[in-house]
């Protein structure tokens, strides 16, 4: 599982460190090559490529007929790139997906749970800040609906 927040730069040739703490384990813990995709709330997502297969894997049993689901798709398909670390741990964020996530030169690389998230800094600070401010209102709305029961926070 990623976990953490660690902020770092794209370079001017689009190339983005990313922590080595988050490498060891896509090279530990998973198999295949990274997929680096268009996110959702403004922002990229870098999943191990076992973890990025599955997703694949759910995309292709939605219906193509439905309008909703070929816009799914297209929205995480036909953004995706597969990525290679290089000998200094960077993987080249291409200038579409830089345009995609409004990425700046200062960005947070975030773990959350299977993916790694890619925001501009100033987005993710913002963003944060909002999702911290509602945790005990959503947490109280789970809690309603009956909903993760076993989660101990």
């Amino acid at each position: 599982m990623f976990r953490g927040e660690y902020h770092n730069i794209i370079d001017e040739k689009g190339r983005l460190s990313i922590p080595a703490k988050f490498r060891e384990q896509f090279t530990t813990e998973h198999e295949g090559v990274p997929v680096l995709t268009r996110g959702l709330d403004n922002c990229l997502y870098l999943y191990p490529g076992d973890t990025w297969k599955k997703n694949e894997e759910q995309l292709s049993r939605l219906n193509p007929f439905d309008a909703k689901s070929r816009k799914l798709i297209t929205g995480f398909m036909g953004s995706s790139e597969e990525c290679e670390f290089d000998k200094q741990g960077r993987i080249a964020v291409s200038p579409v997906l830089r345009k995609a996530a409004n990425l700046s030169r200062n960005v947070a690389v975030v773990g959350l749970l299977n993916r790694i998230e890619i925001w501009d800094r100033e987005a993710y600070e913002k963003y944060r800040g909002e999702a911290v401010a509602s945790l005990e209102t959503l947490a109280q709305m789970l809690s309603d609906k009956g909903g993760t029961p076993e989660l101990t926070l």
